[in-house]
């Protein structure tokens, strides 16, 4: 696969989580605004389909880019290891929100969920600028305007 092509899945898969993390805050409203065991079960699903879809994102972003963003630049070293990192937060992050939203109170679990997912959407748009900007993530092997110049 392409580095392009590669560009082009992930962010294909960066726009479904965001389609996946406004449902789970539709949720997570409907939970805080009465909805009951229905709606705790609501977000439960959406809280899990996002869970899945961002694990596979995760793994398929870090085997992907894995070799191909070391060598992108002289920084390329460096933004592999702030993926890594970041995925290990990340998750980290989804679980915590993912267990509190299994409590009771649902103002705490609307709150968890909804910081972690402002971190996520914060990580996707990072993500986009640092490794998966056109003039980074490219197929040839010419490094553009290196120098400022």
């Amino acid at each position: 696969m392409t580095a392009s092509e590669i560009r082009a899945r992930l962010l294909r898969e960066h726009a479904e989580l965001r389609v996946l993390a406004s449902e789970a805050r539709r949720a997570a409203a409907q939970m805080r605004g009465g909805g009951g065991e229905t709606a705790l079960r609501d977000l439960g699903w959406c809280i899990h389909r996002l869970g899945g879809a961002l694990r596979i994102h995760n793994d398929y972003e870090e085997r992907a880019l894995r070799e191909v963003i070391k060598k992108v630049d002289a920084w390329g070293p460096a933004r592999a290891e702030i993926m890594e990192e970041s995925h290990m937060h990340e998750h980290a992050e989804l679980l915590a929100a993912l267990v509190v939203t299994s409590t009771a109170d649902a103002d705490a679990a609307g709150a968890s969920l909804s910081r972690a997912l402002d971190k996520l959407e914060a990580h996707m748009t990072r993500e986009e600028e640092v490794l998966l900007a056109e003039g980074i993530l490219r197929d040839d092997d010419v490094v553009i305007d290196y120098f400022g110049g």
